[in-house]
């Protein structure tokens, strides 16, 4: 870009700020608002009578009513229902007189023009239609706009009161109502009347309910009620009601219908009869555009910088220390530590003790008096404010507590910013301050603050589009994304990424943003609607500053050192925060495996590469939780896996993030850390249980009494008995008898199970669940762990059956049917242990070579190529029933919906639950998870041929299904040596029956895909984003089987 020409065009703007400091008229650049609107243009002076003070205003109502009857959503459907309601009202205020006979008052020329063209009856029906449906498709859970639980409460009393019916009855009429209430209740009845708070800024909502005559002495200087027309307006309605007046009132609501517009404002309209939803701005306007170009490397002109310096010294002053949006009004965090940074930018190195001493509250700093829930950005200006002090240490406590706040709100993906809607780049990520001194301060956040920036990083890079831009072509939204991504830059271990990667990424992607404002010069003056009030408004101003601020600022180099501006932004990487090359190796491995994945193979290198570092942060926890929970005994094996636990998750979340990237800014893809790593940790237990299941359990125990039939029952019970505790009362008896004689081999892993379902029964996340599903998830559980047990069975009667000649033995009947010895499980004289006269393993079983003898042939063993089982079971059946419960994938996933309601930030009662929807819902998830279940067990298998083989497993292609074709049904075993062509023919038969496997595959794959598109049609597209997170991890460890073999091989 021309500097000279951006240059100009930063000096242009900030003349037009300092010009506004220094004149005492007033700064406001925000955009009109319907609802305000319609509130100015209810005003009559007197009451009651035809005289309505601001004509303009109504037909600016009239100009703007859409052909649906309603009046815009900006951005989000309050504003369209706050729109359309005051809207409205105005309307059926102005029938009264222009319905009669004749039209008292007269029309005005451009009311008539409206009125010819669609006359004021025909208007009022389809705005209340309109009205209507907006509140039945309104979910109240997820607003968060200012007063809005008071305003749109009052206005359909208003209206209902005005004779509109129908508004009373809509989904989330109850929700509204207790949010109003509770509002309410934090104020005492009379305080409205004592002093100013943020209820004056919406005095419309309490219309009816005060004495609007006692509230005067509260107005602002300027003659407003907290720089708020709406509220305004009201007041003097309310005092025209008393037959009273207040000059200065209406004075300051013709200022603002007179303000001076920004080039880009209004469309050019300069009086349009539109008024903002609140007017000055200027403190707001001023902070943000002087600290936007700072933290870029803009130095202000002298003069200029002089101007704002003085102007905000003498808000210092006047307010010992704290800020309003505009001069003089109810001071705020949020602006207080704006208008710190902006005087320290300029020379003046003011304090924070103010700051602290009012807006400090338990585990955050509260943006004003009396707010229902914390912001996001308040508590990221208040961070930068301490950090930037010239000792951050003197302020310790605070900085470690907004950090951890904030780092908690991401990790939750607890985010609800109230003033922005751009939260994706409201974190403490995007802090251009953040150091890693911080972490001297406060060691626990050492995997925090790099987990919250990687996983903002990802959701960056993730939403840019092809074009170079965020939020599908916006140019604001384009300069909030690369202004992130170069504060992002300067942290270490994204340094560390840069440095990594040859072409750089990051830096790829801000010169591709860049190229995008270059190429919408014409857009930098328009405003978008991002930024929340009563209604969400848009700034010209401080559109044009970030998107100055985003062309200038230096792209990193990631040498150590970024260019810089005058010597204004340079940040050197502090080596000791780099990921260790070890660990970074064997997650870069895991990664190289991934990309190879069918799953993987369109996902952006960028994403896979902060996946890994993620990975490496998230490796770490789970190392030390594992050690925390110490639910299972090490076993000192092969843990490749655990590399790719963390990965599994953090390139699966990349791939949701970026299938979502077209949705717009508004919407935040994937997963929080907080799922993320909860599930992380349960992939570890479960990979965990699976090897003790198969050392410990079906090894060392089954295997030490042969698989006998008394031990398989003797598992089961025990794993009965670690489920008593959640099922209701009824244990059958015990084959131990009364007295607990259970061997010690087996306490131990009855107390090892204990140990894991616990864990995870007692979850939080399932404690808050609906009791139907803790139930599921319960049975599921036990379902499990009973798999494995059968799984073993079949095992041990599949290894045993390798180890038997073709010829019949006198058996037993337990011998005959299973084909496994059966010695008794404990004997009289030593109930805790075996007796050591059977003390035999299967392995000392397939030891002796004296089991098969011919005179012809040497003798040898061969393992059967088909499985024989001693039930009725099919491979349709098993591939359906034992093998998918042994997977772990249908109870994984109820614990996952688990996660999912307990974390959802709009979830307030944590009951909503796939499975707790409905009985279509319940089913058709039940059918998908199971559907996912056997496609994994099957990939599984497909890659584990070999494994499986020498370690004596069950695998699919063992089922006389795989080997029809061959005629191998009826050959039974074979022995000897094998000619060339004998091998042939069987290494024809292995391939083939690895085709089949991998057909029947691909046919389960096409079956759960069009479950997948049944469920899209049942839940929320949201929703369904998080249900194909879990089918992408789940698939993804298929596909990894298929290319390679990644399980803990176990020794028998």
């Amino acid at each position: 870009m021309d500097s000279t020409i951006l240059q100009s065009q930063i000096d242009s703007l900030i003349s037009f700020i300092a010009s506004h400091c220094s004149s005492g008229k007033g700064l406001g650049t925000t955009s009109s608002a319907i609802y305000d609107t319609a509130w100015l243009s209810m005003i009559q002076k007197p009451a009651n009578s035809d005289h309505f003070l601001f004509p303009q205003c109504f037909t600016y109502l009239l100009r703007h009513q859409l052909p649906s009857g309603g009046w815009t959503s900006y951005a989000t459907p309050v504003d369209g229902i706050l729109n359309t309601a005051a809207a409205l009202l105005a309307l059926k205020r102005h029938s009264t007189y222009l319905l009669s006979s004749p039209p008292c008052p007269q029309p005005t020329q451009q009311h008539q023009q409206e009125l010819d063209n669609w006359p004021l009856h025909h208007r009022i029906s389809q705005a209340e239609s309109a009205l209507q449906s907006m509140l039945l498709t309104w979910d109240v859970a997820t607003t968060d706009q200012v007063g809005f639980e008071l305003l749109v409460t009052r206005l359909l009393s208003l209206l209902q009161d005005a004779g509109v019916q129908g508004l009373s009855d809509f989904p989330g009429s109850a929700t509204l109502q207790a949010l109003h209430d509770a509002k309410l209740a934090k104020l005492p009845a009379d305080y409205v009347y004592q002093a100013r708070s943020t209820l004056h800024h919406s005095l419309e909502a309490l219309v009816g309910y005060i004495d609007f005559s006692k509230v005067g002495h509260l107005k602002e200087e300027n003659g407003s009620m907290l720089a708020s027309p709406a509220s305004t307006a009201a007041y003097l309605m309310g005092l025209a009601e008393k037959g009273m007046w207040d000059e200065e009132s209406e004075a300051y609501l013709r200022g603002v219908l007179d303000r001076e517009r920004f080039e880009g404002e209004g469309d050019g309209e300069k009086e349009d009869g539109g008024v903002p939803c609140a007017w000055p701005t200027e403190t707001f306007e001023v902070t943000w555009v002087v600290t936007t170009l700072a933290e870029a490397g803009v130095r202000l002109g002298d003069r200029e910088g002089e101007v704002i310096r003085g102007y905000l010294e003498e808000g210092w002053r006047r307010q010992w220390g704290l800020f309003s949006f505009f001069p003089g009004g109810l001071v705020d965090a949020d602006d207080t530590a704006r208008a710190i940074m902006a005087l320290r930018h300029l020379g003046t190195k003011v304090g924070v003790e103010s700051l602290i001493r009012t807006f400090e509250a338990k585990d955050h700093f509260r943006t004003y008096e009396g707010e229902r829930n914390p912001s996001i950005s308040a508590n990221c200006n208040v961070l930068s404010c301490l950090l930037m002090m010239d000792d951050p240490t003197v302020y310790a406590q605070q900085i470690v507590k907004t950090a951890k706040f904030l780092c908690e709100q991401v990790y939750t993906d607890s985010v609800r910013e109230k003033w922005s809607l751009a939260t994706l780049f409201d974190t403490i990520a995007a802090n251009p301050s953040l150091e890693a001194s911080i972490f001297q301060l406060a060691p626990e956040l050492q995997e925090q603050i790099p987990m919250t920036s990687l996983h903002v990083l990802t959701k960056v890079l993730g939403s840019q589009g092809l074009d170079g831009s965020w939020a599908n072509g916006i140019a604001e939204v384009t300069a909030y994304g690369i202004l992130t991504l170069s504060w992002l830059s300067h942290l270490p271990w994204i340094q560390q990424l840069g440095r990594m990667h040859g072409v750089n990424f990051i830096t790829a992607s801000i010169e591709s943003g860049k190229a995008f404002l270059e190429a919408h010069k014409h857009d930098w003056k328009k405003g978008q609607y991002l930024w929340i009030e009563k209604v969400t408004y848009a700034s010209p101003v401080l559109c044009e500053a970030y998107c100055l601020a985003a062309a200038v600022i230096p792209v990193p180099d990631f040498t150590g050192l970024t260019g810089d501006v005058d010597g204004q932004v340079v940040y050197r990487t502090k080596e000791s925060l780099f990921v260790s090359e070890g660990l970074l190796k064997g997650v870069l491995k895991a990664g190289q495996l991934m990309s190879l994945t069918p799953l993987f193979r369109d996902l952006a290198p960028q994403l896979l590469r902060v996946a890994e570092m993620q990975a490496c942060y998230a490796l770490g926890f789970l190392q030390w939780k594992r050690k925390e929970l110490g639910i299972f005994p090490a076993t000192g094996g092969d843990e490749k896996y655990m590399a790719f636990i963390p990965l599994t998750w953090t390139a699966s979340n990349a791939l949701r993030v970026q299938a979502t990237a077209g949705y717009g800014h508004g919407h935040s893809g994937g997963l929080s850390n907080y799922v993320l790593q909860e599930m992380m940790v349960l992939s570890m237990l479960n990979y965990q249980v699976d090897e003790y299941m198969e050392t410990a359990v079906e090894r060392d125990f089954l295997g030490f009494y042969s698989g006998s039939w008394g031990s398989l029952e003797a598992v089961r019970e025990a794993i009965g008995q670690v489920f008593e505790e959640f099922a209701p009362p009824g244990r059958k008896r015990s084959i131990w008898g009364d007295a607990d004689h259970t061997p010690t081999n087996l306490k131990e892993i009855r107390s090892t199970l204990s140990r894991y379902v616990k864990h995870i029964l007692l979850h939080p996340a399932v404690r808050s669940a609906p009791a139907s599903v803790q139930a599921r998830l319960r049975n599921e559980m036990h379902t499990f762990l009973l798999a494995h047990v059968q799984h073993a069975a079949d095992n041990i009667h599949f290894a045993a059956a390798s180890n038997q000649t073709c010829q019949v033995d006198n058996l037993n009947s337990w011998e005959r049917e299973t084909g496994l010895p059966s010695p008794p499980i404990t004997e009289p004289h030593d109930p805790s242990s075996p007796p050591p006269s059977k003390r035999r393993r299967l392995a000392s079983s397939s030891s002796s070579s004296s089991s098969y003898s011919s005179s012809s042939h040497k003798t040898q063993e061969q393992q059967p190529k088909i499985f024989s089982p001693t039930d009725s079971r099919t491979f349709y059946s098993w591939v359906r029933t034992t093998s998918a419960d042994h997977t772990s994938c249908p109870f994984s996933f109820t614990f996952y919906t688990c996660l999912l309601s307990h974390s959802h930030p709009y979830n307030s009662n944590k009951t909503e639950n796939l499975f707790n929807k409905d009985a279509r819902t319940s089913y058709v998830a039940e059918a998908m998870v199971r559907s996912l279940a056997s496609l994994c067990r099957m990939y599984n298998d497909y890659g584990s041929i070999a494994r499986d083989a020498s370690e004596g497993n069950l695998n699919s292609v063992n089922f006389a299904e795989f080997h029809l074709a061959a005629g191998a049904a009826g050959k039974g075993c074979s022995g000897g040596n094998q000619d060339s062509g004998e091998e042939e023919e069987e290494e024809e038969e292995k391939k083939k029956a690895k085709e089949e496997l991998m057909w029947v595959a691909e046919y389960e794959r096409r079956g759960l895909e069009r479950t997948l598109g049944e469920l899209g049609g049942l839940v929320g597209s949201g929703e369904m984003e998080r249900v194909k997170l879990f089918v992408d991890v789940t698939d993804l460890y298929g596909q990894i089987y298929v290319v390679r073999d990644i399980g803990v091989g176990v020794k028998r």
